[in-house]
């Protein structure tokens, strides 16, 4: 896959190495795990890649041992608690870097261990299609990663979705195809099936049309008060939601309506267009600078913990979550 440096602004193109090499690894213990990751991180050493690993104590510090101090010092280590907070923010920022400081150096050889425990349903879904956006985001540059998953600790749902989320599985044996990998488009889709509950009877309405967005940007800073968002977060929270309702009001049919509520430890804001269809494959998820990409919608997304999108017939439904904690 090529056609993508423009995601690079200063990075030169290297004829050959512009392909995107996305693998699942597979394992039931820590030898297995060691014995596909080592040799992993050892080649991306001697090819002079940017190496990078987003893993948990326990198996940094396993990787540390079997490397040696010599080649470990050359790897640069995330902790996985703080990479994986979220699906969008892991995303951008995985971007954000490579672009800024792993692909000047070469080649990204990126090893990651997501982290899974503690999820709601939601966050679940986000994480499996964070997943299938990497084949995305990451198209047509030089980045190989390997993201590991322990057979023995997880659900068979995971399990699943990483057997379709990547186009190669991998072990002690090597990489080979993945038989039921599915394509990211189609991935998304089956994400967004189904309609989303409605707003619950107590959350807090507003309509907005043109010229009516600061009066609902105070709203929106009022209702995040009293729901008990942190101050420090209430910026970002009415910047993402009145930049989708800018939307509305210059590309849509210039009205709409906006619900607020706290659950579930979220701050939830509902925002109704009735009449736009939004068309996008990846509305948001892919970075700025291609055609067709949504500059708006990526920001918003960033802003956001989630944002969930469904539209049809009748106009576009556009639900932002925040966390309150």
């Amino acid at each position: 896959m090529t056609g993508r440096s423009a995601l690079r602004p200063g990075v030169p193109a290297r004829a050959g190495r512009d392909v995107l090499v996305h693998r699942a690894l597979l394992y039931g213990s820590r030898r297995e795990f060691l014995l596909t990751a080592v040799p992993f991180l050892r080649a991306g050493r001697r090819s002079g890649d940017a190496v990078v690993v987003i893993a948990g104590p326990p198996a940094a510090a396993a990787l540390r041992e079997q490397l040696g101090p010599e080649t470990a010092a050359g790897i640069e280590f995330i902790d996985a608690a703080r990479w994986f907070r979220g699906p969008m923010l892991a995303l951008a920022s995985g971007h954000d870097r490579a672009c800024a400081d792993w692909w000047p150096r070469g080649r990204l050889r990126l090893l990651a261990e997501p982290v899974w425990d503690g999820l709601t349903p939601l966050e679940t879904r986000e994480w499996k299609r964070h997943d299938a956006l990497l084949n995305v985001v990451f198209a047509g540059t030089p980045t190989l990663i390997m993201c590991a998953y322990d057979t023995e600790a997880l659900a068979g749902h995971v399990l699943d979705a990483a057997a379709r989320t990547h186009p190669e599985l991998t072990g002690p044996d090597g990489p080979a195809p993945a038989g039921r990998f599915t394509g990211p488009a189609e991935f998304c889709a089956e994400c967004d099936a189904g309609a989303l509950p409605p707003p619950p009877a107590t959350a807090a309405r507003r309509s907005f049309a043109t010229g009516g967005l600061p009066a609902l940007r105070s709203f929106l800073s009022a209702e995040a008060a009293r729901l008990g968002l942190p101050e420090g977060r209430t910026l970002p929270f009415v910047l993402a939601a009145n930049e989708v309702a800018t939307g509305v009001v210059r590309d849509g049919g210039g009205r709409g309506s906006l619900w607020v509520w706290a659950e579930g430890g979220e701050l939830i804001c509902d925002i109704a267009d009735p009449v736009r269809i939004m068309t996008g494959r990846f509305a948001g998820y892919e970075p700025p600078g291609g055609p067709g990409h949504d500059a708006e919608m990526w920001a918003v997304r960033r802003l956001c913990h989630i944002v969930e999108i469904r539209s049809g017939a009748d106009g576009t439904q556009i639900r932002l979550h925040v966390k309150l904690g």
